[in-house]
Order: C-alpha cells, then sequence, then structure tokens
C-alpha cells in the first residue's frame, strides 16, 4: 500500500508543483478549514507558547506555513513517506525539520507535544478492513509519541448524504464512519472530542492525554 500511495502523490507532485491539488485538496479553503480546526486544538490546552509539533503525513510543509503565519512558536517536524514532497518542502522552508519518516517502521520516531495528521488517512488502495486497521495502527501509535494530544482529520461517510458532487464515487477515497473512528478512539483515552461541524464531508477526531 505505502508505494501506491508514494506513487499516487508524487504523481499529483509531478503534474501540479508546489499546490494545493498535490495533496488532493479541492480548494485552499477546504485546506484551510482543516488547519483552523487543529488551531482549535492547539488552543484548547495551550496558547501559542513553546509546544512540538508532529505534522503526520505533512506532504509540501502547508501546515507549517500555516501555523506560522498564524504566530505560532513551534518546534515543528514535518514527517511523510514521499521523498520528492519532502525534499520540496526542505526547500521551500528550510528553518524548519521535515523528514521521509514512517511512524510505524520506525522505532523511535521521538515525542512530541501535538502530533496532527491532515488527509494522510483518506486514500486507501486497498480491502477496507486493512485500510480500517491501518487507521487504527496511525491513531495509537500517534498516541503512544505525543505528549498532550493528537488531532486526526477524515472524509466522512456523511458526505455522501450532503456534498452535491459525486467526488465521493472515486475509488480511492475512503470514507470512514464517524462511530468507529470514535471506536478506536475510546480505546485510548477516555477524554476525546469528535468535531463533525465545520465542513459537510469531513470530521476530526481529537485524542487528549
Amino acid at each position: 500500500m505505502k508505494d501506491k500511495q508514494i506513487q499516487y502523490y508524487e504523481s499529483l507532485f509531478k503534474q501540479h508543483g508546489d499546490h494545493y491539488l498535490s495533496l488532493d485538496w479541492k480548494s485552499p479553503e477546504s485546506q484551510g478549514i482543516r488547519y483552523r480546526v487543529f488551531e482549535d486544538l492547539i488552543n484548547m490546552v495551550d496558547k501559542k507558547s513553546d509546544l512540538s509539533v508532529l505534522d503526520v503525513g505533512c506532504g509540501l510543509g502547508h501546515l507549517y506555513d500555516y501555523l506560522k503565519k498564524a504566530g505560532y512558536n513551534l518546534k515543528y517536524t514535518g514527517y511523510d513517506i514521499s521523498p520528492k514532497l519532502i525534499e520540496a518542502a526542505k526547500n521551500k522552508f528550510p528553518s524548519a525539520r521535515f523528514e521521509v519518516k514512517d511512524i510505524l517502521a520506525d522505532k523511535s520516531p521521538g515525542r512530541f507535544d501535538f502530533i496532527f495528521c491532515c488527509g494522510a488517512l483518506n486514500i486507501s488502495f486497498e480491502e477496507k478492513s486493512h485500510h480500517l486497521e491501518f487507521i487504527r495502527s496511525m491513531l495509537l501509535r500517534m498516541f503512544e509519541l505525543c505528549n498532550i494530544a493528537v488531532g486526526a482529520n477524515f472524509l466522512s461517510s456523511q458526505a455522501v448524504y450532503h456534498l452535491p458532487d459525486d467526488s465521493f464515487r472515486e475509488p480511492q477515497y475512503f470514507y470512514s464512519k464517524p462511530e468507529e473512528i470514535v471506536s478506536f478512539a475510546k480505546g485510548m483515552s477516555n477524554r476525546f472530542i469528535l468535531r463533525h461541524d465545520y465542513h459537510p464531508g469531513d470530521f476530526t477526531i481529537y485524542i487528549i492525554k
């Protein structure tokens, strides 16, 4: 699955370069609204102090750019499995830390106050049950590595009822059931929040230590 994901995103990057379309977002607005939900999580717990953030599936580093422009004083690290995306992120944001890394395969990826995963769990090239297990493993690993909280967003199975276009029919997109993700969160912590209030086709889970 990993090789297919790398090929998918690097093909988009070859077409579009440093652009939201390279990360398979529909618009910069839809990308930004998801970042604001992560910002809400930071503000729930701490206010722009010296925090460490890991961006899992960081792509081209757009979350780093967003948080920096929003005034956060963060020790940012971005991990991605695509060498080409990481190279581009390093070139654009030389003051940030970017690495080619898979947190499931790496035995010591480090610890971070907040760990975010924006859109990286929404592309699947395998059976539903296998991808759900991958999501569960990723959430558990992120929770193990965080000091404060995890934030991860997902395409919602509710999208079929609310979105006007047929993009949900494209086979590579994985639409998660909110109740399944909540079930995973409940197995990790009794402090979690489901956000399904900002976009009709997307939701975010906060899992808090």
